[in-house]
């Protein structure tokens, strides 16, 4: 089973982009042992930035990966922009891409079936992404099951953290079910028919998300528990980028320096 890492996007004193730093995290995480990368997925901050940034981004975690698989997300509010990122990603070398549905509404199957229907076009390997947390409209089994018949996806992302839904869908769909959420590192490597697992929390911690998820060590299970509470309780991905010292751009702001005081020193240069 592969394990990637969920980039989170740093950005420099002026609110920029900051690309020197984001081939560095890349560099240093590839030394720690992951296999891949996903890109301006939610913990990349998609919704916050632009076209062209994503491109760069995309473009430049491309180059440092050294071959090892890229998945970026390319969702858009505007449909010729999800499928212009799409066809970008493809020419730059992209193993897959990663869709969220349409964020805002909830969404019938037809309406669902135009969305990844657009971007399938485009000869990229297609992962929708479910994500019940976070975003409005879910990828429910039966709407999963008719867009992998309909030829529209690969597979699925799959943020519920829910190992009882993961199991089953993996089971009816081997090979194509990529479990996200670091609740689960200790207990996906369980899991028959899942081809890979992603995590955020490996961006400052790799060397310790990777034991577990290899060795799922009941001592270490605990702790990394306690881990991920304490991340959600500081600000979530606000507070894993203080620790990294990656900087914030509105409307995501930094915590506040007592809030960090609370959460491990990152692993690697921060």
């Amino acid at each position: 089973m592969d394990f990637y890492v969920a980039l989170l996007t740093p950005f420099d004193e002026r609110g920029a982009v900051d690309l020197p730093r984001i081939r560095a995290h890349v560099l240093w995480l590839l030394a720690e042992g992951v296999d891949g990368f996903v890109v301006t997925a939610t913990a990349g901050e998609f919704l916050y930035l632009t076209v062209e940034e994503r491109l760069t981004l995309h473009r430049t975690v491309l180059d440092a990966s050294g071959g090892h698989p890229v998945v970026p997300c390319t969702w858009d509010p505007s449909p010729e922009a999800t499928v212009a990122l799409t066809e970008a990603a493809r020419a730059q070398g992209a193993a897959a891409v990663m869709l969220p549905p349409p964020l805002l509404y909830p969404m019938d199957i037809d309406g669902l079936a135009r969305w990844y229907g657009s971007v399938a076009a485009c000869g990229l390997p297609v992962y929708a992404y479910h994500d019940p947390h976070r975003l409005q409209a879910p990828i429910a089994p039966q709407v999963y099951r008719h867009l992998r018949e309909e030829g529209l996806l690969t597979g699925l992302m799959d943020a519920s953290e829910d190992p009882w839904r993961v199991r089953r869908l993996a089971k009816e769909d081997p090979g194509a079910i990529v479990a996200c959420g670091d609740a689960l590192l200790s207990r996906v490597g369980d899991v028959a028919g899942v081809p890979g697992f992603v995590s955020t929390l490996a961006n400052a911690w790799p060397s310790l998300c990777l034991r577990l998820f290899r060795e799922r060590e009941g001592q270490l299970e605990e702790g990394m528990a306690e881990r991920v509470n304490r991340v959600r309780d500081a600000g979530g991905i606000r507070a894993l980028k203080a620790v990294l010292r990656m900087g914030c751009r509105a409307p995501l702001l930094p915590p506040s320096d007592d809030v960090l005081t609370t959460l491990p020193a990152a692993e690697g240069p921060s």
